[in-house]
């Protein structure tokens, strides 16, 4: 076997190495968990109802169910009663509007509608029960869904912003960690 060989071995070798070091070293300073973006003494989570500040009859608890379906398993915890919950999610739905994005000029002088969105808005607390701390907290977060008033309604476009509200809210308390 020739010096080049062996020196090419040898640097492949020590190119290994480094990667493996370099992997190590990062493992060493970052703590991974899956599906979670909560501190780790945070392991189950109470969803309060929300309060209803709209007209919008039974949104509270289209909110709830979406909340309760998606954000224990997105944040990595379980689903806990009040009493005995690491952390409680409570909040208030501040608007609801259903507006008009899309329409064109009918006969005299009416106005076809061609597109609709809805929009809902809340406000939301992530309350750490053992320490009193807010986790996280936004008074605008917002969700909107289109539909077309000619062949849909808005339940359509509601379940859309919902779905939406439901993402951001994980995305933003996942965004503390």
């Amino acid at each position: 076997m020739g010096f080049r060989q062996i020196s090419g071995r040898l640097r492949a070798r020590a190119s290994e190495g480094a990667t493996a070091l370099a992997t190590a070293l990062l493992a060493a300073c970052y703590s991974f968990s899956g599906g979670g973006g909560f501190p780790s003494d945070v392991n189950t989570m109470y969803i309060a109802p929300f309060e209803n500040g709209t007209v919008q009859f039974d949104l509270e608890s289209q909110l709830f169910r979406k909340l309760t379906e998606t954000l224990p398993r997105a944040l990595g915890v379980r689903a806990a009663g009040e009493q005995v919950a690491d952390a409680i999610v409570r909040g208030r739905i501040t608007r609801y509007d259903d507006v008009a994005q899309a329409y064109q000029p009918g006969q005299a002088g009416t106005v076809q509608v061609l597109q609709n969105q809805v929009t809902v808005v809340v406000s939301v607390q992530i309350v750490d029960v053992k320490r009193n701390l807010i986790l996280w907290e936004s008074s605008g977060v917002s969700g909107r869904g289109e539909y077309r008033p000619d062949s849909q309604n808005d339940g359509v476009a509601r379940e859309k912003a919902l779905d939406a509200l439901v993402q951001q809210i994980v995305d933003g308390a996942q965004s503390q960690w």
